[in-house]
């Protein structure tokens, strides 16, 4: 397995990588498996379970685009690490179910790494902590392949949530490291996920 980081990103740069990956992963499953880690200029992504009520007030001068992920709407943009594993699951005799608990074990154990508890909620992706969610997930299988991923708050601007409902949670706000500790250093966290990575992928 092949870590990348690609540092900051255009979405769609990132979106292409993966895609061409993807396609060439399901024509021959041995090829290695790779794990891209980015952060992103301002973008709005749309799920597949969207809806028009969960857009509120979206600035005109940042992208929206729909998605084949799962998921409702949600917000990438720089002070968040977002993470896409385009993985062979079948050789990994990993289940859709096991993954996505991966994913989420992921952020829960970086979380825990800087005194942050994060757990799940109970039929609901993600992960969250007394002060709000913090670590979202959405993710594409086909053939066993996937990509798309994961994403967790370090030091976002939240205003740019504050203009939708993301993942189409309303009882709950959307909160940072940041929010836990008076300074908190980006690559501290990345480092850390990065193990996390390694241990648990």
């Amino acid at each position: 397995m092949k870590i990348i980081d690609l540092g900051k990103t255009d979405y769609l740069k990132a979106l292409k990588l993966q895609e061409e990956l993807f396609k060439r992963k399901i024509e021959n499953p041995e090829l290695e498996d790779v794990i891209f880690i980015t952060e992103h200029n301002p973008v709005y992504t749309l799920g597949k379970t969207t809806q028009k009520n969960h857009l509120l007030d979206i600035p005109e001068n940042i992208p929206v685009y729909p998605v084949e992920r799962g998921g409702s709407v949600t917000f990438h943009g720089e002070g968040q690490l977002v993470v896409y594993p385009v993985l062979n699951l079948k050789n990994r005799k990993v289940s859709i179910k096991n993954f996505v608990w991966a994913l989420e074990e992921i952020m829960i154990r970086t979380l825990y790494d800087f005194n942050i508890k994060g757990y799940r909620r109970k039929k609901l992706r993600g992960v969250f902590t007394e002060k709000g969610k913090i670590g979202f997930v959405g993710i594409k299988i086909s053939q066993y392949v996937s990509y798309h991923g994961f994403s967790l708050n370090v030091n976002v601007d939240k205003n740019y949530f504050n203009r939708i409902i993301p993942c189409g949670i309303t009882d709950t706000p959307v909160c940072n490291i940041s929010d836990f500790l008076q300074e908190v250093n980006i690559e501290d966290v990345k480092l850390s996920l990065i193990n996390h990575i390694k241990e648990i992928l």
